[in-house]
């Protein structure tokens, strides 16, 4: 019990020495230095220190006469009071807090950076794309040009991702790569999203794979000559999202219907 005693008085802030005394006073009511000293494991010379300071706070009292008592202050109060403090001072740094976040946007503005703008690469990039499509909440537009290392699990992520949005009720329209279709496996999985309720087109020629995602977040995908890798360009400036949008539109003009047999 004592050592849950004193981790209990440990959580209120009291080092070991002021824990130690105060359970002391707590559980053996008034008590000379001298006894503390015999009961506890402090040096007699920090007693002193430590109970000035538990004085301070309002944990004790010391009652005076030809000989001094030492008493501790009920610990609803006295730690009440402590709790009430520290919550004053939580409050405090809280607002301090706010003040420091204002400076920071502040020069935030002040910078000229490209915080709209970012550049990932093969896994991060996919894991990216994937938590777009989870946060899609309305619309879907995309371009499929190619797919990068087209392997069964690849095709299969690529399909699960858009059924889960399809499932959403979210609306997804998808213009197609004639090449990209020439695949049998790829135009497999074709055939079962439209079937589900993707709007889809086929085209001639594209010249990027492009997603874009509420007018919130748009992608576009470049590979290097050997297109072994891909490096995503991720936009959220609106500007840039509806310029990218306007893009769509005009090659989805231009789309033919996907004949399914």
């Amino acid at each position: 019990m004592g050592k849950d005693l004193l981790t209990i008085l440990k959580n209120f802030g009291l080092n070991n020495y002021e824990a130690e005394v105060y359970s002391a006073l707590l559980k053996f009511g008034e008590v000379k230095v001298g006894d503390l000293a015999k009961k506890i494991n402090v040096p007699r010379p920090q007693i002193y220190l430590v109970l000035k300071k538990l004085t301070a706070l309002g944990l004790c009292a010391e009652k005076s006469g030809r000989i001094k008592y030492y008493l501790a202050i009920s610990p609803q109060l006295a730690l009440r009071r402590l709790l009430e403090n520290e919550e004053r001072k939580l409050k405090e740094k809280f607002s301090l807090l706010k003040e420091l976040e204002a400076v920071y946007q502040k020069s935030k503005k002040k910078n000229i950076d490209f915080e709209f703008i970012d550049v990932l690469k093969g896994k991060e990039a996919r894991e990216f794309l994937t938590l777009m499509l989870k946060n899609a909440q309305q619309e879907i537009l995309i371009f499929c040009k190619y797919i990068l290392k087209k392997t069964p699990e690849r095709l299969k992520e690529s399909y699960n991702m858009e059924v889960s949005a399809l499932k959403k009720k979210i609306k997804v329209r998808c213009l197609y790569e004639e090449s990209f279709l020439a695949d049998e496996d790829v135009f497999a999985y074709v055939k079962k999203l439209i079937k589900m309720g993707e709007v889809a087109r086929r085209i001639d020629y594209l010249p990027l794979n492009m997603v874009l995602i509420d007018d919130k977040g748009a992608t576009f995908s470049l590979f290097g000559e050997d297109k072994e890798d891909v490096v995503m360009f991720i936009f959220t400036h609106p500007a840039l999202i509806q310029l990218m949008r306007v893009g769509f539109e005009y090659y989805w003009s231009m789309g033919k219907e996907i004949n399914l047999t």
